[in-house]
């Protein structure tokens, strides 16, 4: 049984571990920055090595409380004469320029984590430490071909705010 998020406090800094986007990953992470506001702390750190990943309404979720209204999350790319769907903040932005937040990833660091991590690199709020991310920036369908047998199918890719494929070498840390 792995937990979603773990919190624990390291001298003067906020230590936030999640361990994948799954569905109660927002709710959990809600209540984690409460715990995180509570403390008095002015640094977070959001580990997100070894997170698989999960929802993508889950990363960009959780990039909304970090991010102004409308700031670019993620953009989905489906190939040329397809529009971009652009996934943006919800804007619950409840930091000052006070928050000094590092995000930590690795080679474990995949899909949805590269989301959240590539978000807050390229929006300025956090700087990445540790390793190259692992480069899951695919959008896949499962298809059925017969009751036993299916096909997956990558759809579309997910490229960061500034228009970085994910798919290609994963996320660079500062």
């Amino acid at each position: 049984d792995v937990p979603t998020i773990e919190t624990e406090i390291k001298d003067d800094v906020f230590v936030l571990k999640l361990y994948n986007f799954y569905a109660t990953a927002p709710e959990l992470f809600r209540n984690a920055l409460r715990e995180f506001i509570d403390s008095g702390k002015l640094k977070l750190v959001l580990d997100l090595r070894g997170n698989p990943g999960g929802y993508l309404d889950g990363a960009v979720d959780i990039a909304s409380w970090f991010l102004p209204i409308g700031k670019v999350v993620v953009i989905e790319s489906f190939g040329e004469g397809i529009e971009d769907t652009v996934y943006r903040s919800k804007g619950y932005d409840i930091f000052t320029e006070n928050l000094k937040m590092a995000v930590l990833v690795n080679e474990g660091s995949a899909s949805a984590s590269e989301i959240l991590a590539g978000a807050l690199q390229e929006q300025g709020v956090a700087k990445l430490v540790g390793t190259k991310t692992f480069g899951k920036g695919s959008v896949q369908e499962l298809i059925d071909i017969t009751p036993e047998l299916a096909l997956k199918v990558t759809v579309a890719r997910w490229y960061t705010p500034n228009g970085v494929s994910i798919s290609d070498g994963g996320i660079q840390p500062d």
